[in-house]
């Protein structure tokens, strides 16, 4: 069975790093011509932009160009390069389109349709409603531990795990929040933010994964466990943010992480026979099948919603679940204890 698993996750990484090679629009001569134009004139095509006054000169933007200048001046300058990219795009897929072609990818992702400025808005939705998921569950899981379970001669929980789950629920609120405004509005900054965090989470659920199924309880044990996979998270993090961006890499490092958490849960849930093991092997059957949806990368329906968003999109129910499992656990956890002082 840990065969197949193995196949399935060699299977998916060449798929997922196959779909970070150059995307055909970046590389359409009438886009580049058009793209090129606007960030000289400020036009695309017919299209002007009254708040294109600082000529665009093709650099990218960062913090450090946040740091060297007036921030309007800054948001003039990522929202002119947005906007010229984006108008260029409309412009080139219209004349596609019309031609009997489908869409293709600019800039590493399908055409989407603004709604209201943001530039994917479904993906935006679907990420603050996990985000909401996360908040609820954690919120829900703060009131169970600190005021049914507690003993009312401890001021203490006697559930062994909960500063890992308060850690975990803070760093998924983050990843979600910044995973919707990077859907919002992309820039390097926001970019590298969505990037990190999401990084960030990844890293710390594979230690909570090994220190809950392997009930390490020792805080002493537990830095020991937790010290050499922090120090390669916080690696991996400044490398993408301070040297170079590299997708493929992150996408490799961020598979090896989630099947090696979603194999340690399956694995422990069977083994422990714990008693709510059968909401643990949803959220690892879901998860695993969900991953298919970024696999199975298609052009966005009406410029709406592509894999990306559905797969934001399955994690809700998934998340509901998870956060269910985490408060089965506590309650199993501080029985246990209970049963152990008596």
């Amino acid at each position: 069975m840990t065969d197949r698993y193995w196949i399935t996750f060699v299977v998916v990484l060449f798929c997922l790093v196959g779909a970070f090679d150059a995307s055909a629009g970046d590389a359409d001569p009438l886009y580049r011509a058009c793209f090129g134009q606007c960030k000289e004139t400020g036009c695309a095509g017919e299209t002007c932009f009254p708040h294109c006054k600082i000529p665009l000169n093709g650099s990218s933007f960062d913090a450090s160009s946040f740091l060297k200048e007036p921030l309007y001046l800054w948001l003039k300058q990522v929202n002119c390069l947005s906007d010229c990219q984006y108008h260029c795009m409309v412009q080139r897929e219209k004349e596609r389109a019309t031609n009997g072609f489908g869409p293709v990818k600019y800039h590493g992702k399908w055409p989407f349709k603004r709604v209201l400025g943001l530039q994917e808005p479904v993906s935006v939705a679907f990420s603050a409603l996990n985000l909401a998921m996360h908040l609820h569950g954690w919120l829900s899981f703060f009131t169970l531990i600190y005021y049914k379970l507690r003993s009312n001669d401890d001021e203490n929980t006697c559930y062994n795990y909960s500063s890992l789950w308060h850690i975990y629920a803070f760093l998924s609120i983050n990843s979600w929040l910044w995973s919707a405004i990077f859907h919002g509005r992309d820039v390097d900054l926001t970019e590298k933010l969505d990037y990190s965090s999401a990084v960030a989470l990844l890293g710390f659920s594979l230690i909570v994964s090994i220190l809950r199924s392997f009930s390490v309880k020792n805080e002493a044990t537990r830095v020991l466990v937790a010290a050499p996979l922090l120090a390669f998270t916080v690696t991996h993090i400044l490398y993408l943010n301070n040297y170079q961006m590299d997708y493929g890499w992150n996408m490799k490092v961020c598979v090896v992480i989630a099947i090696s958490q979603l194999l340690i849960w399956s694995i422990w849930a069977g083994i422990s026979r714990h008693p709510s093991r059968w909401k643990l092997w949803t959220v690892v059957i879901g998860g695993g099948l969900a991953m298919l949806l970024e696999i199975y990368d298609f052009p966005p329906y009406q410029g709406l919603v592509d894999a990306h968003a559905l797969w934001h999109a399955t994690t809700i129910p998934l998340t509901y679940i998870w956060w269910s499992f985490i408060k089965d656990d506590s309650k199993i956890g501080t029985s246990n204890l209970s049963k152990k002082d008596e």
